[in-house]
């Protein structure tokens, strides 16, 4: 890895960083950028897991105190292990070749989830009086948004909030405070399988550790300065742009 590659790496990590901390999708920025410095898919989209665990691991520290008396947490955070195992293995076992031809969709739903998540989120809430009060129907919804959230990540917390509000689950509050804690569960046992794996691009994720850290702790700071509305705008237009990129390299 030359300087100025990691430089470039550094910067989209801090960038990264500070998108999570005010209001989310650092997926979008880090992975197409190890895909841009001549990591494969599969190995980027495990560095770029390692790089934002730490982030995750933060937030939840931040919101601890609410997460107290949850009683869906136990059987939540269960389900969030065995779905975070689940497509974390799926990553260790795809082909190289059926990854790069899912790529292009997986960022087209992250966008998209990301730009509607808001209206999503209302719509789901108000339409949860018409869903049964099933907890295994949660479980099983958690079950298979950890999946993917091992598999890839992109928009995972959207998913989450929007099951959440969907049952009713809590106070919007509490449903992030536990959508974060399930957030360090599901990519932590992804990591680990992906650690295990060989996946790791160490030098990359070292250097986006750095820089995600770092651009958390500014992005906090930041955060009543900066338009959140404006910061997911972004994302969107950035998104769109990438989808279209990928599914050129991809498909053309």
């Amino acid at each position: 890895m030359t300087l100025l590659i990691a430089l470039g790496l550094f910067v989209v990590a801090f960038a990264a960083g500070v998108l999570n901390a005010i209001a989310g999708g650092g997926t979008l920025l880090t992975f197409p950028a190890l895909v841009a410095a001549g990591v494969p898919p599969i190995i980027a989209n495990a560095t770029s897991s390692v790089s934002q665990w730490p982030g995750y691991v933060a937030s939840s520290l931040t919101f601890r105190h609410q997460l107290s008396g949850q009683r869906q947490m136990l059987g939540m955070s269960l389900a969030s292990l065995g779905g975070g195992l689940v497509g974390g293995a799926l990553v260790t076992v795809v082909s190289p070749q059926l990854f790069d031809m899912l790529i292009p969709w997986l960022i087209l739903l992250a966008t998209l989830m990301f730009a509607g998540s808001s209206q999503l989120i209302r719509w789901l809430g108000a339409h949860a009086a018409s869903v049964g009060r099933s907890r295994g129907g949660l479980l099983a919804g958690q079950f298979l948004v950890a999946i993917y959230g091992g598999f890839f990540g992109g928009g995972m917390g959207i998913m989450m909030l929007a099951l959440y509000s969907l049952f009713a689950l809590d106070s919007l509050p509490r449903m992030n405070a536990l959508k974060t804690w399930l957030s360090v569960l599901i990519s932590g046992v992804a990591v680990l399988t992906f650690i295990v794996a060989g996946l790791v691009d160490w030098h990359a994720a070292l250097v986006m550790l750095a820089g995600t850290i770092l651009g958390g702790i500014a992005g906090a700071r930041l955060a009543q300065r900066l338009s959140a509305q404006w910061l997911k705008r972004a994302v969107v237009a950035l998104g769109c742009l990438l989808t279209l990129a990928f599914f050129w390299k991809v498909y053309h």
